[in-house]
C-alpha cells in the first residue's frame, strides 16, 4: 500500500525540518515550501494528498492559502499548524475547509495523527484547545442536515423518527448520522450522544 504524499510549508527552516521529522516515518514528503504563494503552486502541480502548513507565512498566510487549495485542488486535505492559541482561528480554518488544527508545540505528538484522520475524511482539533470549552470545533464543517440530525438523535428520537421529523428515509437519516460520526471522530452512539448533549444545537435548523 502506497503512503500518502505530503507538502510540508513553514517560514522557519527549522520548523520545517522539525515537521518532516515527525511526518517521515509515516508518509512521503514530495515537497517543502516556505511561503503561501508558493504552497499554491506546489499544490496545483503536485496535487498531494495531504498538506501540513503554518498559518503565519510571507505573500499569502496559510488560511488564504488553504481557501485556494479547496478551489484548485478539493482532494487535497489540509492541516494548518500554529503557535497561537485562539479557538476563532481554529473556527475560520474548519470553515474554509481544513481538516486539522494543530498547536506547534503539540506537533510532535498531535501532528501524524491528525493527517492520519484527515486521510480517513475525518477532522482533528488539537489537544491543547479543548479544555478551553472548543470540543465543538469540528461541527463548523457539518451541514445543516447533518446538525439537524445530530440535534435530533441527541434529544433521544430514532432514526425512522428523525426521519419522519425531516420528512427523508431512515437510510438517509443512517447516512447523515455516520457521515457526522466520521467528520467528528465519533466512533460510538454513545458518543454521539453525549457529543450533541454537550453543544447549543437547539437553534440549529
Amino acid at each position: 500500500m502506497s503512503r500518502a504524499r505530503l507538502v510540508l510549508a513553514d517560514d522557519h527552516g527549522l520548523m520545517l525540518e522539525g515537521l518532516a521529522v515527525v511526518l517521515l516515518p509515516h508518509f512521503d514528503i514530495i515537497a517543502r515550501v516556505d511561503d503561501g504563494l508558493a504552497l499554491v503552486e506546489e499544490v496545483e502541480r503536485s496535487k498531494p494528498d495531504v498538506v501540513v502548513s503554518d498559518i503565519s507565512m510571507p505573500q499569502l498566510d496559510g488560511l488564504a492559502a488553504a481557501g485556494r487549495i479547496r478551489r484548485i485542488s478539493p482532494e487535497t486535505k489540509i492541516v494548518l499548524v500554529t503557535m497561537k492559541h485562539d479557538p476563532a482561528m481554529a473556527r475560520q480554518a474548519l470553515q474554509i475547509g481544513a481538516s486539522g488544527y494543530v498547536l506547534k508545540t503539540e506537533a510532535p505528538r498531535q501532528l501524524v495523527v491528525a493527517v492520519q484522520k484527515a486521510l480517513e475524511g475525518g477532522t482533528y482539533i488539537g489537544p491543547g484547545l479543548r479544555p478551553e470549552g472548543t470540543e465543538d470545533l469540528a461541527a463548523a464543517k457539518l451541514t445543516t442536515r447533518q446538525l439537524q440530525v445530530l440535534r435530533l438523535l441527541g434529544q433521544g428520537l430514532t432514526m425512522p423518527e428523525v426521519g419522519q421529523k425531516l420528512n427523508i428515509s431512515a437510510r438517509t437519516v443512517a447516512f447523515h448520522k455516520y457521515r457526522v460520526m466520521e467528520v467528528l471522530g465519533i466512533e460510538s452512539n454513545a458518543a454521539l450522544i453525549r457529543y450533541a448533549h454537550s453543544m447549543s444545537l437547539d437553534d440549529q435548523e
